[in-house]
């Protein structure tokens, strides 16, 4: 009877250990830029194709764009040079970063492309999308 108790209690208590030893998206983290993005589909002007268009909806106060002079409705194209072609571009970029980084965000704004160097320093640290 003793045993089963015992093998029923270690395994309770490996099984509430699980977390402390698994973390595989936990343990990484990285800046948070502090833009909200909408995808918007936008036909060419030929109309024969539609590219998508990264557009900043909204920047949360006190974050780095925020800092940096972006603006919603700029359009992303670029962070480091790297060009935004998805969503998950620009998270794999920013995984890449530390909190004492600098980003390097191009974007257009009233038809005119601006680059503009942020300062991550300020940066809320985050582990998922």
């Amino acid at each position: 009877m003793k045993r089963p108790a015992i093998v029923l209690a270690s395994v309770i208590f490996l099984a509430g250990c699980a977390d402390i030893f698994y973390q595989p998206q936990r343990a990484k983290q990285w800046p948070d830029l502090g833009v909200h993005i909408a995808v918007i589909s936008v036909p060419t002007e030929d109309g024969a194709s539609v590219r998508r268009d990264f557009v900043i909806r909204s920047i949360r106060a006190e974050s780095p764009a925020a800092f940096g002079k972006l603006q919603p409705g700029d359009v992303l194209i670029a962070l480091d040079d790297q060009l935004i072609d998805s969503v998950s571009t620009a998270v794999r970029i920013m995984q890449g970063k530390s909190r004492f980084d600098t980003l390097l965000v191009t974007v257009e704004r009233a038809r005119e492309t601006r680059q503009i160097l942020i300062s991550l320093a300020n940066a809320e640290m985050r582990s998922d999308i």
